[in-house]
């Protein structure tokens, strides 16, 4: 949806500032920090492929050191769920950075920034 409409915003230098220096740590511009924050509640930023691939491999690897092997209470089925799991982490994680294309494309979710 193309954005036409101007809205003015009355700020003191010291809040330009933060507003400036808050939108370039997320990386968005200071229009889409505002319009995320009022309409969203929170800033969401998009993360490229290769990245998030990175870090759905990078959460696959710290859950598979948590795996409880020794652990009485799982069942063989929670067992599978739990490498089933890790699995999917490990094909998104692929499929994300098999299409990336220097880090230019962007990935289908977003990234909550706070």
């Amino acid at each position: 949806m193309p954005r036409s409409t101007f809205l003015k915003l009355r700020v003191s230098p010291d809040e330009a500032d933060r507003f400036i220096g808050r939108a370039a740590a997320l990386g968005v511009s200071v229009s889409q920090m505002i319009r995320d924050t009022t309409l969203h509640g929170a800033v969401y930023v998009t993360v490229d492929r290769a990245q998030a691939g990175y870090e759905f491999r990078r959460l696959g690897a710290m859950l598979k050191h948590l795996y409880p092997a020794r652990d009485i209470r799982w069942t063989a089925e929670d067992r599978k769920k739990w490498w089933a799991l890790i699995h999917e982490l490990r094909e998104r994680a692929d499929t994300l950075e098999a299409t990336a294309s220097g880090g230019k494309d962007r990935a289908a979710g977003r990234v909550h920034a706070g």
